[in-house]
């Protein structure tokens, strides 16, 4: 992916009100000169979270959370860098400028900013037919039957495709669309030599959307009484949509997901739904049965913990057995929720109500504990052959977990139900899980340039750089290696190189978020906190006493030096002539304060 200019990221700093963009995201109440609200970072009863209009920054008093706005939408989107600019961008209707790359990424981006127009047109027009047309009847009636309101579908842009060979065709080349965007659309058959035809055709139609809420699929149910076996009908792979890399709902749970700490994961998008509206908004569900790896790394952006809720028939179990290694391997505590027999998530929720659904999420056991019991009430645990295939199998996927620490807290948790030891349990493990379908790990982000708490001289030096651009360039002229062991003293060179003036918000937002996320909470609560009244006196006080400082230490050790016996006699002589000259240094030190 190219890289963004930084021309652009300026311009996007310039063009986003950091108070305008986070209060989009939940309630500020102005406090003085600055705006506060309840720390969205960690949980607190009473407001330190301040934003900054002046300072076009974010700083939490509480948990130390700040930073530019691109950090804010990094942090509580769980994106990174390139996407918060791209968001902010889109809401600043900015069209980003990035560094020269590879031939034919032009034209691969303009094709895909096509397709997703056509996908939100595709949605509008569907959504239409579900809402308006006399061809949807049947499916607004099917919904009705589903206790599926006409608001739900609006929320979630249910729609329907007509029984047409070329209804959705003839309204997408009506719009102007290209014949090569619609052949790589997914939304229609046919190849490069045989006519174009709508893929989905009397069926209900579910958007699928990216984390950010764009349109970049469809899931088509089949209606009642169609004797069709395909179920349903997905997008195929295109330049917008990778099945393995998708998570239906998730532009929607994407902050539950962080707060609750958990994903409630289903299978079919009705599940999800039901779910979602009854007031469970953190879950997701795969396309398909089983997680892939990729989701599950998506996944782990919001949360480190998934409890399954998978149908009770065999395709459910088995997709439970596919799913665990992934996300067992990707550091996930799973649990599993039995459905009862015949029940799924929806049929529960309106049969028995949303607190049926969360008394049974509440209870959900351990997959581990959840297999024992099944085997336990199955009578295997009773039969050597079966309790040994059991073993083999609960240690396959025991082979998963991260470290040796889990493995080993399992087999202590496990051994004595299984009437094993713990080391009998942990030799049936296999050496090395294979994970099917497992595609390379992204790369971790450890932020290996985050500075130390920096020195209080640091500190000081810092507030002054940011306080008076004057001031950054007299430091910068200033010999400072007498700091180049202190904490900190990195990001103070940086600040130094900096060229932004105080008063320049998106010069400053643009050098904000140019640093480590620890650095840019240390910048943060330095911009958010009382201005310097004269940045160059308090640059000058704070070298000039430091000076002093090394002045007298090595004073200090000269006379040490000199209390020593059966020193030669020049030696004595030159150490005497340096603590002279030393004092002289004080003086001058003291007469330019």
């Amino acid at each position: 992916m190219p890289r963004i200019a930084e021309e652009s990221i300026e311009r996007v700093a310039a063009a986003s009100d950091i108070v305008e963009i986070i209060g989009g995201y939940f309630p500020l109440k102005r406090a003085g000169s600055s705006w506060r609200a309840l720390c969205p970072f960690h949980r607190e009863k009473s407001p330190s979270f301040h934003v900054s209009p002046q300072k076009q920054a974010y700083y939490c008093f509480g948990c130390g959370a700040g930073g530019s706005i691109f950090k804010f939408v990094m942090e509580y989107e769980r994106v990174d860098f390139a996407t918060a600019v791209r968001r902010l961008a889109q809401k600043a209707g900015i069209t980003l400028l990035e560094d020269e790359s590879a031939p034919g990424d032009d034209q691969r981006r303009e094709l895909r900013q096509q397709l997703l127009a056509l996908h939100k047109a595709a949605a509008a027009w569907f959504h239409a037919n579900l809402l308006r047309s006399p061809a949807g009847a049947a499916a607004r009636t099917y919904l009705k039957s589903r206790e599926i309101s006409s608001d739900i579908a609006k929320n979630w842009q249910i729609g329907y495709a007509p029984d047409s060979r070329d209804a959705l065709l003839k309204h997408a080349r009506a719009a102007g669309f290209s014949e090569r965007e619609l052949r790589a659309s997914g939304l229609f058959h046919g190849g490069e030599d045989k006519p174009l035809a709508d893929r989905f055709r009397q069926r209900l139609m579910f958007p699928i959307r990216n984390d950010y809420g764009e349109v970049i699929a469809f899931s088509g149910r089949v209606l009642p009484p169609s004797e069709d076996p395909a179920k349903y009908v997905n997008s195929p792979e295109t330049p917008l949509f990778s099945k393995g890399r998708a998570l239906f709902g998730l532009d929607k749970a994407r902050r539950p997901l962080a707060d609750a700490g958990l994903a409630i994961v289903c299978e079919g998008q009705l599940d999800l739904i039901r779910v979602f509206e009854s007031g469970l908004q953190n879950v997701v569900a795969p396309q398909g049965t089983a997680f892939t790896p990729a989701q599950a790394r998506l996944l782990k952006r919001y949360t480190d913990n998934a409890v399954l809720c998978f149908d009770s028939d065999r395709a459910g179990r088995t997709a439970v057995e596919r799913s665990l290694p992934i996300l067992l391997a990707a550091g996930f505590g799973v649990r599993v929720a039995p459905l009862p027999a015949g029940e799924d998530p929806d049929s529960l929720i309106r049969r028995n109500g949303a607190d049926a659904f969360r008394t049974l999420l509440s209870r959900a056991p351990d997959y581990f504990d959840f297999s024992l019991d099944e085997a336990a009430s199955g009578g295997q645990l009773e039969n050597p052959a079966a309790k040994a295939a059991l073993i083999r199998k609960l240690a396959g996927f025991a082979a998963h977990l991260p470290d040796a620490v889990a493995r080993e807290s399992l087999a202590s948790r496990l051994g004595p139900r299984l009437a094993v030891s713990p080391q009998a349990f942990l030799a049936a493990v296999p050496a090395k899980a294979q994970v099917s379908g497992q595609d390379e790990p992204e790369a971790e982000n450890d932020d290996p340039g985050a500075t130390a708490e920096p020195d209080h001289t640091i500190r000081l030096l810092i507030h002054a750089a940011l306080g008076s651009l004057e001031t950054r360039r007299w430091l910068a002229t200033q010999n400072l290696e007498i700091l180049a062991s202190q904490s900190g003293a990195g990001l103070l060179r940086q600040c130094l190189a900096a060229t932004f003036d105080p008063g320049d918000a998106a010069a400053t937002q643009a050098f904000l978020a140019a640093q480590s996320a620890r650095d840019q909470s240390l910048l943060a609560a330095l911009l958010m906190g009382r201005p310097a009244t004269d940045p160059g006196a308090i640059a000058r006080d704070t070298l000039h006493t430091l000076h002093r400082q090394q002045l007298a230490a090595r004073r200090t050790a000269l006379t040490a030096r000199l209390r020593q016996s059966g020193l030669p006699p020049g030696e004595v002589a030159a150490l005497q002539a340096e603590v002279v000259d030393i004092m002289e240094q004080m003086s001058q030190v003291s007469r330019s304060l």
